[in-house]
């Protein structure tokens, strides 16, 4: 019985800690982040993503992906658009992209810029709405 809840206890620390979420900049594209243990609510996954952008005073365009065995490549590779075997980051965007942040000026201001986040859903639908604006106009 000891050893049945030994193995319970060890099975539900084992599954509740994913570990903490870690963005991995990308050494050939700046603008590139890929997440570790990014959590699996929608409503978490994007708390962190801004938590990040806002922590790091982000100002430019910059994509997110899932680290994973096919995104891992681009932290250190080009793309390779062409030849027998290329590899795109596109070619990702339907399983691991999480979300792009894109700036745009302020129509009153163009000095100024506004920041809108946009979460990856799938090919078909593009973008969950609504966008999330990071950083807005004044």
């Amino acid at each position: 019985m000891k050893k049945i809840l030994v193995c319970i206890l060890g099975f539900i620390m084992v599954s509740c800690n994913k570990g903490k979420t870690e963005f991995v900049q990308s050494q050939v594209y700046k603008n590139l982040y890929l997440v570790k243990n990014m959590p699996d609510n929608l409503i978490s996954r994007q708390k962190v993503i801004q938590e990040f952008i806002i922590g790091n005073s982000l100002n430019n365009d910059t994509e997110f992906y899932k680290y994973s065995g096919d995104t891992k490549y681009f932290l250190d590779h080009e793309e390779d658009p062409g030849g027998f075997s290329s590899e795109e980051l596109q070619n990702y965007r339907e399983n691991d992209g999480i979300a792009s942040l894109f700036f745009m000026k302020c129509k009153k201001d163009s000095m100024k810029k506004e920041g809108i986040l946009r979460y990856y859903q799938d090919e078909y639908t593009g973008f969950y709405a609504p966008d999330t604006i990071i950083f807005e106009c004044r």
